[in-house]
């Protein structure tokens, strides 16, 4: 029976410290190709900044911005952008808190200032930054950000989606937050992937390291958390993949094809 594997990018499939997918994982992913199975990229990046790793592993879908926006032979099939004067209202009222904010054009950053907390976690995932934060105000966008500590996260966290119900929020980075659609998070791009292609969760198979991982671990078949991966996630998965450079990946999809399916072993 095939099966459908979605794989996160940084630090599941991309080690950082190389700045490369290990071999042994484009190898196995592209056997499991062979084999019959469906493969699907769930990322947090947009299309154009993930684009170099998507063309390596040139999956049958790519689910990216969380599932805000879903990419099928290169034309986007799938668009859910953030509401626009909500998004306005919520920077005016970070900024008036003096926290700063930013949003992704798919390959450059606009941020507020160009500030630690914001550089820092920006520059992780190699994405040009510029401060021409008004351009949020008249173009449609899919992924805000907001960078504050995550100290913060217990008070600031229940106080934004009260105010600002139309979106949800997920930390990504020590100082920094993803700001989505109301509901729409990597699990919900999966949900809509699986209702293309006739696939149930049970035939599911996720593989992530990061806390916008947390809903499609919890929801697919088998959730497979790396071990290089946050606590939170590692928590709710069904089992843990040794870390990325440790071939993590490849191992536990040789493990899945020597028994015949993902058992939760």
């Amino acid at each position: 029976m095939s099966n459908i594997y979605f794989f996160d990018i940084d630090n599941t499939l991309l080690d950082h410290t190389s700045n490369a997918i290990p071999d042994s994982a484009l190898l196995a992913i592209a056997d499991l190709k062979q084999a019959g199975h469906t493969v699907v990229i769930a990322t947090g990046r947009s299309y154009k900044h993930a684009k170099l790793f998507i063309d390596l592993i040139q999956p049958s879908y790519t689910i990216t911005i969380n599932g805000a926006r879903i990419i099928k032979d290169g034309e986007e099939v799938l668009t859910i952008r953030l509401a626009r004067e909500p998004l306005i209202e919520l920077f005016r009222w970070m900024r008036a808190q003096g926290h700063y904010f930013g949003v992704n054009d798919g390959q450059v950053g606009h941020i507020s200032a160009c500030v630690p907390c914001a550089l820092e976690p920006l520059g992780r995932v190699d994405l040009t930054v510029q401060t021409d934060i008004a351009f949020y105000v008249g173009q449609d966008i899919y992924q805000g950000w907001l960078f504050f500590d995550e100290a913060m996260d217990a008070t600031l966290f229940p106080e934004i989606l009260q105010r600002f119900p139309d979106f949800d929020l997920v930390r990504w980075h020590r100082t920094a937050v993803d700001v989505l659609p109301r509901t729409i998070n990597k699990w919900s791009g999966c949900q809509w992937v699986m209702a293309q292609t006739g696939f149930l969760p049970h035939q599911a198979i996720a593989f992530g390291d990061g806390l916008n991982d947390i809903e499609m671990l919890q929801g697919v078949g088998l959730g497979v958390a790396m071990d290089n991966g946050h606590p939170a996630l590692k928590a709710v998965a069904n089992r843990i993949a040794p870390a990325m450079h440790l071939d993590g990946i490849a191992r536990v999809l040789d493990e899945l094809a020597r028994t015949n399916g993902p058992g939760r072993v």
